[in-house]
């Protein structure tokens, strides 16, 4: 088990989501870069466990009903952008019967596969889940607000997992949705923080405290 008392949780920061020119861009996404990368040095340096969910697509994925082609398996646009992104990471695939190794801080960030909006689609999550610290603090970041940074958090949250989300580490497509997804999941428990305080939990003593969490 992982026995951390802050748990980072990277919700698809990936070329095609988070820059221009990305097949579904989001709007500004790239001006939360330079708190991703604070966030994710902090698991480069070993300050703290790191979980990333992925979009990996095929061409014949129901979501491209809903939404243009995006996140393809092999192309640029589903590679994790150079500031989130971290060396030798442990994929964990969207199939099922996945053995996870025993020793998960070996690897110090887990990436998650998904082809749908909900990391919770993919049947190891759950599993990870258990390997992961029950009384930790999950700090969730990345895009889009509304949607899969909701999806996660919400899960979380349903699972009995504390949760923050980093306010200024996180992107809405439509304002509205995305004010109407942070009251939502507050009103579940989570609670809202800043980078600052997200980083100021791997200090431990005063930071947990002063970030309410």
């Amino acid at each position: 088990m992982v026995l951390r008392d802050v748990i980072f949780w990277d919700v698809d920061t990936q070329a095609d989501f988070m820059l221009p020119g990305g097949k579904l861009y989001v709007p500004g996404a790239e001006k939360l870069i330079p708190n991703l990368k604070r966030l994710v040095d902090a698991a480069r340096e070993g300050r703290v466990f790191l979980v990333a969910d992925a979009c990996v697509h095929s061409p014949e994925d129901e979501e491209f009903k809903r939404w243009p082609p995006h996140c393809l398996a092999g192309t640029p646009g589903a590679e994790m952008i150079r500031e989130t992104r971290t060396e030798n990471p442990l994929v964990i695939p969207n199939q099922a019967g996945v053995e996870l190794p025993e020793d998960l801080e070996a690897h110090g960030h887990v990436l998650l596969e998904k082809n749908t909006l909900d990391v919770f689609d993919n049947p190891n999550t759950e599993k990870l889940l258990e390997r992961l610290s029950p009384q930790a603090k999950y700090v969730v970041f990345g895009v889009v607000t509304e949607y899969c940074v909701r999806l996660a958090a919400k899960g979380l949250l349903e699972r009995g997992r504390r949760v923050a989300l980093v306010t200024d580490a996180i992107q809405t497509l439509n304002p509205a949705d995305g004010k109407h997804a942070l009251e939502e999941l507050t009103a579940k428990g989570a609670r809202l923080i800043t980078t600052e305080e997200a980083l100021a939990l791997l200090n431990q003593g005063t930071a947990s405290g002063r970030a309410g969490i």
